[in-house]
């Protein structure tokens, strides 16, 4: 997992979806640890993803957003 060579936008685009990510997590009890999540937003980041609902489901591991971005 990198962190470096994103742009402020897209680093501050993350955050507010990981923040997102972890409201839904707490709101469904989801027994997700922030580290986890961090590693799945930046994988699919990694990735190419930029989408921003397709990378909450990625983090929250809701497998219809993330099948289809490993298929892509």
């Amino acid at each position: 997992m990198k962190t470096q060579g994103y742009t402020a936008a897209e680093l501050a685009g993350f955050y507010a979806v990981l923040d997102r990510a972890v409201c839904e997590a707490a709101e469904r009890d989801l027994q997700i640890s922030i580290p986890t999540m961090v590693q799945r937003l930046f994988e699919a980041a990694d990735r190419g993803e930029r989408d921003p609902m397709k990378l909450a489901s990625i983090i929250i591991g809701r497998p219809d957003h993330a099948l289809q971005t490993e298929a892509a």
